[in-house]
């Protein structure tokens, strides 16, 4: 499993880094600037401090992991699929908006409403779903994904603006 780091633990870790170098720097290289009492109540704040990170470091992580966990798709997920699978547009796309409105980052649905939208030729309906999509924060994991529907999109857009170009052209004659 790939882990991603959070920039406020890069911070931390820089802050206790910074701190652990000025002691470092001060105890062994000016060491007349501190007497051995002052060196050991800073072993201690930095004993201290290095506790306290640990702890909220903790904290942190187990709240961005609950916040990462994937929503319970509680079978409805699994019924869209079938629907769109089959080519039930209606009975899919039924399942799918009352399932994002109780959820609205559920991510694997929010896809499948975009490449639903984009078989039905919705194709700004689709568009406006995938830049919402780019948004989320665990979007990352699904980005070729999201590219490729972005690509199959502006593929079939670009030609279906172009017909009706034509088209036009032709009547306009």
């Amino acid at each position: 499993m790939v882990q991603y780091g959070h920039r406020s633990f890069l911070v931390m870790a820089l802050g206790f880094a910074l701190m652990l170098d000025a002691f470092l720097v001060v105890n062994f290289y000016w060491t007349a600037w501190i007497t051995t009492h002052q060196r050991n109540v800073l072993l201690v704040a930095l004993l201290v401090a290095w506790i306290v990170l640990m702890l909220v470091a903790t904290y942190w992580k187990r709240q961005l992991d609950a916040a990462a966990t994937p929503e319970p798709h509680d079978g409805t997920f699994r019924q869209a699929v079938c629907h769109y699978l089959r080519g039930d547009w209606f009975a899919a796309e039924s399942q799918i908006l009352p399932h994002l409105e109780r959820y609205p980052k559920d991510i694997e649905m929010l896809l499948l409403q975009a490449t639903m939208y984009r078989r039905t030729e919705r194709y700004e309906e689709a568009l406006v779903v995938l830049n919402k999509l780019r948004l989320l924060q665990n979007s990352r994991f699904w980005h070729a994904e999201i590219e490729t529907e972005q690509t199959l999109i502006a593929a079939v857009h670009g030609k279906a603006v172009q017909e009706i170009v034509e088209k036009e052209m032709a009547g306009g004659r």
